[in-house]
This record gives structure tokens, sequence and C-alpha cells, in this order.
């Protein structure tokens, strides 16, 4: 197994999800290694002991994982595909199916330069856990309103930060955030916009406005472009 370079920062795991299980992925030296744990608890009894044996011959990754005091014993996604291709059970196949078809092609799209990585992976994990934090407080605290709470999140990334340390932070909104192109869809559809009366008439009083103002500059050079140029003094 090697060992990480204590002097080089690891970002946080890349969480994923297969069967609702969570799967655990980091960089480790420019490849994708996947939690031995994470693995084995997702799979069948006998999968897992063959997976374990197959395993066992070849140079893991040690991860080092926040919460952990030792580091973590992970599995590069090329020898985890070798071992479950050699495997016969239906369970391997659709774990096999799973890597190839959604983590890889995913993984793909990413920068191929480790801080950008790394940037990613630390981001991602606080925008998780900021999330997850206000929707449990919001389902326990506010009751059947859980279901109208919004919240606006905002995320800063340290590179200089021994741990390429991410933070953010959550702020309750008492409105929802859409995109002016769907802003008169909502209005106009059948169970229309919750605002009020008032609201609505100072939103299409703005619109109004705005309208009045660009036809007003179009016109002006409509007319401008009209008009004759002044011929040059003889």
């Amino acid at each position: 197994m090697t060992h990480p370079d204590p002097n080089i920062p690891q970002a946080p795991p890349l969480t994923l999800y297969y069967q609702g299980k969570p799967v655990r992925v980091l960089l480790h030296h420019g490849h994708c290694c996947l939690l031995a744990d994470d693995i084995l608890a997702l799979s069948p009894p006998r999968l897992r002991h063959q997976l374990q044996r197959q395993l066992a011959e070849y140079p893991g990754c040690a991860l080092t994982l926040p919460q952990h005091d030792s580091p973590q014993c992970g599995w590069p996604e090329t020898a985890l595909q070798r071992a479950l291709q050699q495997s016969k059970r239906p369970a391997a196949r659709q774990l096999q199916h799973w890597l190839q078809q959604q983590v890889l092609p995913a993984l793909q799209q990413l920068p191929p330069d480790a801080p950008r990585w790394e940037q990613a992976l630390a981001m991602a994990a606080e925008a998780g856990q900021q999330i997850s934090h206000a929707v449990l407080k919001a389902v326990l605290e506010h009751g059947s309103d859980w279901q109208h709470s919004h919240w606006l999140l905002t995320l800063n990334y340290t590179a200089s930060h021994p741990r390429r340390h991410a933070h953010g932070r959550l702020v309750a909104l008492n409105s929802s955030a859409t995109s002016l192109q769907a802003l008169a869809q909502h209005i106009a559809g059948p169970d229309g916009s919750a605002s009020r009366n008032g609201e609505l008439l100072r939103l299409a009083m703005a619109c109004h406005q705005q309208l009045a103002k660009r036809t007003e500059k179009q016109a002006w050079r409509a007319e401008a472009a009209e008009q004759p140029r002044a011929n040059p003094a003889a």
C-alpha cells in the first residue's frame, strides 16, 4: 500500500451513491481511488470475499479522510474493474456497469490538473454539508413549512490553506429564485404565483417602464437614421 506524503494536502472525498449507499472517491497521485470499505459494504457476501481475495495482492492507496486518525484503504478504479470483470456474479456486472456508465464519464469531464480537482471536491463536500444541515434543521423545526424554505448558499475556497479549506454559509430566504425566462411562464401558469396583487402590480409597472425606455431609445435611433445628412458647404 502506498502511503500519502504528509506535506501534500489531500482534498475531501467526492461522495457518490450506488443503490442509495455512499461510495467515496479520491484522487491519489493522478489516479481515481474508491474507498475499499464503501465497495465492500455494498457488495453481497460472496462478491465481497472475492474482491478481498483478488485485490489483496494489488498495492492499494492509503487515503486520508476527515475524522480518521489512520489512512483508509482505497482501490484504484482500474484494479477494481479488472476484479469485477473476472467475476460472473450479477452484482459484479451491475457494479461494473455503474462505474463505466456513470462514474468514469463524470470524472473524465473534470479538469485534468490536481488543484482544480481538489477545489471542486472541497467545495462540493462543503456545499453538501451545508445543505444537509439546513434541510435537517428545516424539517425538524418548521414542520410542514419546510417545503417552502429557500436558502442562498455562498462558497469560498482558500487554496493556500494547508488542507485546501472550503467554507460556506447558508442564508435563509423568504422568496424563491428563478430565471427571467421562467418567471413569465411561472406567473402565467395554471396555478399562478403566490405573490400578492401589489407585488405583481409593482413587477408589471417595472416591466412597462423598462419597455418604455427601450422603445424611446429605438425611436431616437430610427429618427436619427431617417434624417438626411447635411450637405457640405459649397
